[in-house]
């Protein structure tokens, strides 16, 4: 496994994680993604999770996934996307 040979390369978490979402396995994926977040937090493993936590209906996350993705870069336009479209999603869910 790549991350055996050198466990703070973040490809093969997002790698995994994608894999596992094709597979429906969105509780695992996460936990992958949240592996490689903890040792390196990556504008696009932040903006990664944060998309899986929308399409898991889980807005809180998501939307916290996707300001700490803006701090790192307060103009990244897919994140921005996101973050308003969770906004909107969140508002609908709970009203």
């Amino acid at each position: 496994m790549a991350t055996q040979l050198d466990p703070l390369r973040t490809y093969p978490y997002r790698y995994r994680a994608a894999v596992l979402m094709d597979e429906q396995k969105e509780t695992e994926a996460v936990e992958e993604l949240t592996k490689a977040i903890a040792f390196k937090p990556e504008l696009q493993m932040l903006h990664l999770r944060a998309a899986f936590y929308e399409s898991m209906s889980d807005y809180d996350l998501a939307l916290r996934d996707c300001e700490a993705a803006l701090c790192l870069d307060p103009n990244h336009k897919e994140t921005l996307e996101l973050y308003n479209r969770t906004l909107k999603e969140s508002a609908e869910f709970y009203t």
